[in-house]
């Protein structure tokens, strides 16, 4: 009779790690919100600037589907966009979209996340 290891017994062999799960949680949350954000002040104030947040927040939910395959690209892609999301809500005045952006991109930089996305 073979045993199993105990470090072994509960895994599945494509289980997703949980830090992977939030990061993909994060950046979609953030581009939810971003959309809404750009989308609603391009509508009332057309402000160019806006219109760019909701373009980037568009893409930001392709950015979400590879934070979800553990892609390198998608990981480095999230780092510079939020960096540029941080300038863009600072200068637009939006202080909750910095706070967002910041947890954001200090998460996706901790050594415990960073390790779920090597390059390839």
């Amino acid at each position: 009779m073979t045993e199993i290891p105990m470090a072994d017994a509960g895994a599945t062999a494509g289980a997703r790690p949980r830090e992977v799960s939030i990061a993909g949680f994060l950046v979609l949350l953030e581009s939810i919100t971003g959309l809404i954000v750009g989308g609603l002040e391009y509508a009332i104030w057309e402000n160019e600037l806006s219109l760019l947040g909701a373009v980037l927040a568009l893409i930001g939910f392709g950015i979400y589907f590879m934070i979800l395959k553990q892609d390198y690209t998608g990981w480095l892609i999230a780092v510079i966009f939020n960096v540029f999301a941080i300038v863009l809500y600072a200068v637009g005045e939006n202080w909750p979209g910095v706070g967002l952006s910041l947890i954001c991109f200090f998460y996706l930089v901790q050594p415990s996340v960073r390790i779920h996305f090597p390059p390839s």
